[in-house]
C-alpha cells in the first residue's frame, strides 16, 4: 500500500519504538492508580480520568504537534526542500495534520478505550466519541492553520500562538466534560429550535456546525499550503466561506431582509478586518494587480486580489440597502442607528491605516500601530472632546456620534479621503 509520503515521514518522526512502548506504560500506571481509587474496579473515577487525559493529550499535546509541524520546518529551514517535492497541497494538509499528531492519537485511543470500559453509560459513547474526536480534530486543525499564518508573517516563535490554543482549549472543554448540557453554554436565542423557520434538533444543529467548522478549517489549511507551494488560485474558497457565514448566521436572527442584511454587513466587515491582518501585503502586489487590470487579464486580477478587498466589496451592497431602509434594528430592544455607509467608510479607513503602516519602514509593527490609531480615533480623542462639551469636534473623529447620518457620512468620507491620499503617496514611494 502506498502511503502519503508526508504522512509516512511524520509517522517515522513521531512513532519511535520507545514511544510506542513507553506511552502505554505511563498511561497504564495512571489507570492502575484510578483503578485502586475506584475500589479495585473500573468505575467513574477511571472513566473521568480517561476523558480528562484524552482532552489534555489531544487538545494540548496534539495541537502543539500540528502547530510545530510547519513552524519547525521553517525554523530548521527544511520547508524549501519540501516545496521541491511532487506533493500537492491536499497531501501536505492531511499528511501534516494526521501524521504529526499520530502519537497523540495513539495515546488518546487508549484513553477512549479505557473510558468505554469504565463508563456506566455505554449508550452515550457514540455521541461522546463524535464530539470528542470532532472537537479535537477541529482544534488541531486550527493549530496548523495558526502555524501557517504565523510563518507567513515571519513569526517562528510559538509562545503567543499557544496562548490562542489554550483559549481554544478552555472554549471547547465544556462540550467534552458534559455533553448533555452543551446547549446551556449557548446564548438564549441560539437554543431555539428554528433555523430559517425550519424546526431543527439543537443537538443535530451542533453536530452539523462542528462538521462545518472542521471542513472550513481544513479548507483554510489547504489554501494556505497551496499558496506556500506557489500555486495560483482564484479566491473561490474565501468567497464561499463568506457566503456560508452569511447564510448560516442569518438563520439564527429574525427572518427579515433588514436583519439579514445587517448580519451580512457585520460578517463582511469582520472578515475584512481578519483578512487584512492575516494576509501578506507587498506594494508590488498592488502594482501587479493594476498591470493585470490594464492588460484585461481578469484571471490574474482575481488571483492577485486581496481577500480583505473582496470581503469589503461584498459589504457594499448590504450597506447601500440598509442605508435606504427606515426600519430600526429593534431585535435587541434597543434603538440602534447604524449609519451603514458611514460604518463601511470607517472599515475602509481602518483598512487603509493598516496598509499605510504595512508599507512603512517597520511593517512588523503595523498591527500594534493600527491598534494605537484605533484607540485614538474610536475612544481617546472623541471622549476627550466630548467630555469638554465639544461634541461636534468629537464627531469629527468618531462620525457615528454625529447628529445626522449625512454628517456622519461626510466626516467618515473626509477621513477616508485623507488616509487614502497618504496611503497612495507611501505606496508610490515603495514601488
Amino acid at each position: 500500500m502506498n502511503l502519503n509520503p508526508e504522512f509516512e515521514r511524520q509517522l517515522i518522526l513521531e512513532c519511535s519504538p520507545a514511544r510506542l512502548v513507553g506511552a502505554p506504560i505511563v498511561l497504564g500506571a495512571v489507570f492502575t492508580l484510578s483503578y485502586f481509587l475506584d475500589d479495585y474496579r473500573l468505575g467513574s473515577i477511571t472513566a473521568q480520568a480517561a476523558l480528562t487525559l484524552f482532552m489534555l493529550i489531544t487538545l494540548l499535546w496534539g495541537t502543539r504537534q500540528s502547530l510545530d509541524s510547519i513552524v519547525e520546518e521553517y525554523r530548521d529551514r527544511t520547508w524549501d526542500t519540501q516545496r521541491l517535492s511532487a506533493l500537492g497541497p491536499w497531501q501536505m494538509t492531511w499528511g501534516k495534520l494526521l501524521g504529526s499528531t499520530s502519537m497523540a492519537w495513539y495515546c488518546a485511543g487508549i484513553c477512549l478505550l479505557v473510558h468505554a470500559l469504565a463508563t456506566d453509560n455505554p449508550a452515550a459513547l457514540p455521541l461522546l466519541f463524535f464530539y470528542a474526536i470532532g472537537t479535537a480534530l477541529l482544534v488541531q486543525s486550527a493549530g496548523l492553520l495558526l502555524g501557517l499564518l504565523a510563518v507567513q508573517r515571519g513569526q517562528l516563535k510559538t509562545g503567543s500562538i499557544l496562548i490562542l490554543v489554550l483559549v481554544g482549549f478552555l472554549v471547547f472543554m465544556p462540550s467534552l466534560t458534559d455533553l448533555t448540557e452543551t446547549a446551556n453554554y449557548l446564548p438564549g436565542h441560539f437554543q431555539s429550535n428554528t433555523w430559517y423557520n425550519l424546526t431543527v434538533n439543537p443537538q443535530t444543529l451542533h453536530q452539523i456546525s462542528l462538521l462545518c467548522a472542521l471542513f472550513w478549517c481544513v479548507m483554510g489549511n489547504y489554501r494556505l499550503l497551496a499558496q506556500d507551494l506557489g500555486l495560483r488560485n482564484l479566491p473561490w474558497a474565501w468567497l464561499s466561506f463568506t457566503l456560508f457565514l452569511i447564510v448560516y448566521l442569518g438563520g439564527f436572527i429574525p427572518n427579515t431582509h433588514y436583519s439579514f442584511s445587517l448580519a451580512a454587513l457585520a460578517v463582511c466587515s469582520a472578515l475584512t478586518y481578519i483578512g487584512v491582518i492575516v494576509e501578506r501585503h507587498e506594494p508590488m502586489r498592488i502594482k501587479r494587480l493594476l498591470d493585470y487590470r490594464r492588460q484585461a487579464n481578469w484571471r490574474r486580477v482575481g488571483e492577485e486580489l486581496p481577500l480583505s478587498a473582496l470581503s469589503f466589496a461584498l459589504s457594499l451592497p448590504f450597506a447601500i440597502f440598509l442605508s435606504f431602509q427606515e426600519q430600526r434594528f429593534a431585535w435587541l430592544d434597543i434603538s440602534l442607528n447604524a449609519y451603514p455607509l458611514a460604518v463601511v467608510l470607517l472599515v475602509l479607513r481602518d483598512y487603509a491605516v493598516y496598509l499605510f503602516f504595512c508599507y512603512g519602514k517597520n511593517p512588523q509593527r503595523a498591527f500594534s500601530l493600527s491598534l494605537l490609531s484605533a484607540a485614538l480615533l474610536y475612544g481617546i480623542l472623541p471622549g476627550l472632546f466630548g467630555a469638554v462639551g465639544m461634541t461636534g469636534v468629537s464627531a469629527l473623529f468618531f462620525p457615528l456620534w454625529a447628529d445626522s447620518a449625512f454628517s456622519a457620512l461626510a466626516f467618515a468620507a473626509l477621513q477616508c479621503a485623507l488616509i487614502l491620499s497618504l496611503l497612495y503617496q507611501r505606496w508610490r514611494q515603495s514601488v
